[in-house]
């Protein structure tokens, strides 16, 4: 219940690090000060001496697509293996949606690589709970408020323990749209109401487009993506608390309402017909491919975005507008840290210091930089250099109104599951919002 207010209070300290940075980037200075921190992980460096025998770590992860976010990633560790050639690091790498399956399982039979990727909060805590991870207090200690403010690691915090060191922002709401596209339908500007969203819709549709390309196979995009933010826009942010607490229910009606929102762009066909079978890259190709006018997803899609999508192409990128009667902030984005690399508890001993090792050159003052140069947010206090592309000044603004929970990071695992099938079940027709937000609540009492 605490990581909903981790949340809300994290969107001060993310947007002070952005509009400090900017401001120390107006003023001339582009290169660190003297004054700044000795001991923080700096130029992809270490701290400590490498290992002196050979070591092999075994590293999971799901870089393998083409968000801008995964090359930068990669090539740290490609670097890392270089400047370390007595640490061979063994890497897997899998499509997302297989490899929440695969650590999940893996956890259960405490089959862990040396290290891994993982999610934040409600996510993390069965396996913080199951004694797989490694807390690394110590580690850390190197960044915050140094580095990193101590609001964005608190988002890989479990019962005050540290588990891992975040890489990115991660929004999970935003709308990648074809400018061309809606000025056909005849509108020079993205709508400000949801009102005029829905009849955008529907003039879309006309032309023989499809409104909002959807690939929700791995049921979490309509979950994460969608109703985090929507449903933030007619509950407010505190209502998961309120909600998990019992002094708000899920059959409350601003909670159904938001639900249906999914029911009437469903109704509306604002979605292709096959959104349950295909997955998020696939609704990623249907759009560059001219097939539909927007899709929705987290801000980690942009660079994708901009490397397949032609030329000729105009994009545009909005947020959902605001609910009519909503109760909440119609700005806010649901939001997390995200992409940071945990170390398994049972690790042999022999292999620590490499894998603190690799975390301080990946999680490092360069990698922010590089990210930041790709148009990616990041949780460190890091100077947005002043030939910023456009797209990431856009980016700012656009995520600056706010954080709101993400759904997944906040339930557990049980009503997270029921929501994922539930918003499924509605967009095929086969359960009402109300039936959904009763499966919620009554499994929330158990």
């Amino acid at each position: 219940m605490k990581r909903a207010h981790t949340v809300i209070s994290k969107a001060v300290s993310i947007m002070l690090v952005l509009i400090l940075s900017i401001g120390l980037t107006a003023c001339g200075s582009g290169s660190n000060s003297s004054n700044e921190p000795e001991n923080k992980p700096s130029n992809g460096g270490t701290t400590t001496e490498a290992p002196a025998k050979n070591v092999e770590l075994t590293f999971w992860n799901i870089w393998n697509g083409s968000d801008a976010y995964m090359g930068v990633l990669n090539d740290k560790v490609s670097e890392f293996q270089k400047e370390n050639p007595n640490i061979k690091v063994k890497i897997e790498q899998m499509p997302h949606d297989q490899y929440k399956l695969k650590l999940k399982a893996s956890a259960a039979g405490r089959q862990l690589p040396d290290m891994f990727v993982v999610w934040p909060g409600a996510e993390l805590k069965p396996m913080v709970d199951g004694n797989t991870v490694l807390p690394i207090d110590d580690l850390a200690a190197e960044y915050k408020d140094k580095l990193i403010p101590s609001a964005n690691l608190i988002d890989y915090q479990i019962d005050g323990k540290q588990y891992a060191i975040p890489n990115i922002v991660v929004y999970t709401h935003m709308i990648y749209y074809d400018k061309d596209i809606l000025a056909q339908a005849g509108y020079s500007e993205f709508p400000k109401t949801y009102t005029e969203f829905k009849e955008m819709v529907v003039k879309v549709r006309e032309l023989g487009v499809t409104p909002i390309a959807l690939g929700n196979k791995g049921q979490w995009v309509l979950q994460s993506c969608y109703i985090s933010t929507i449903g933030d826009r007619m509950t407010g942010s505190d209502f998961l608390v309120k909600a998990m607490s019992g002094e708000k229910k899920f059959t409350d009606p601003e909670f159904v309402g938001g639900l249906n929102v999914i029911k009437e762009l469903t109704d509306l066909k604002a979605f292709n017909e096959d959104l349950n079978t295909i997955d998020n890259n696939q609704h990623l190709d249907y759009f560059v491919q001219g097939k539909a006018a927007m899709f929705v997803e987290g801000t980690w899609s942009l660079g994708g975005v901009q490397e397949k999508l032609p030329k000729d192409r105009n994009l545009g990128l909005a947020i959902f507008p605001a609910v009519e009667g909503g109760a909440g902030n119609p700005q806010a984005l649901s939001g997390v840290t995200g992409q940071g690399v945990a170390i398994n508890k049972d690790i042999d001993p022999a292999k620590l210091d490499a894998a603190r090792q690799f975390i301080r050159f990946l999680s490092s003052e360069d990698t922010y930089n590089r990210l930041l140069a790709k148009d990616q947010l990041v949780p460190a206090t890091v100077t947005v250099p002043s030939d910023a592309s456009d797209t990431l000044k856009q980016l700012i603004s656009l995520t600056s109104g706010g954080v709101a929970p993400v759904y997944d990071a906040v339930l557990t695992p049980q009503l997270t599951e029921i929501i994922n099938n539930g918003l499924q079940s509605i967009t095929m027709g086969t359960k009402s919002p109300e039936e959904v937000a009763s499966e919620l609540e009554a499994a929330k009492a158990k």
